[in-house]
């Protein structure tokens, strides 16, 4: 076997016995929800982008993948129950609950 195939061979391993920390947090369901999953997306991230998701991940003990696919679905979701929108719309209609309080 050649080196990359002793490597792929215990990654492979390595997953396979992978234990679940004891402490996951509350939010977090245990299974394998991406089995029906068949689209991958691929997205460049400079270095320090990256270091950021990876921090990010590491403190919810998700992988980034796992964290990014939350956040975009999380996002999708609030946009299409009207919660969501750009910043600048955000930023509007902060704007105007300030500006009402102001002269209610």
């Amino acid at each position: 076997m050649s080196k990359l195939d002793n490597l792929l061979a215990e990654e492979g391993a390595a997953a396979e016995s992978y234990e679940i920390p004891e402490e996951l947090p509350g939010h977090v369901r245990v299974g394998r929800p991406n089995l029906g999953r068949s689209t991958v997306v691929s997205v460049r991230l400079s270095a320090e982008e990256h270091g950021h998701l990876q921090r990010a991940a590491e403190e919810t003990n998700l992988p980034v993948s796992t964290l990014i696919r939350i956040w975009a679905l999380d996002r999708l979701r609030a946009e299409r129950e009207g919660a969501g929108g750009t910043v600048a719309e955000r930023l509007a209609r902060l704007e105007r609950e300030v500006f009402q309080q102001r002269t209610g």
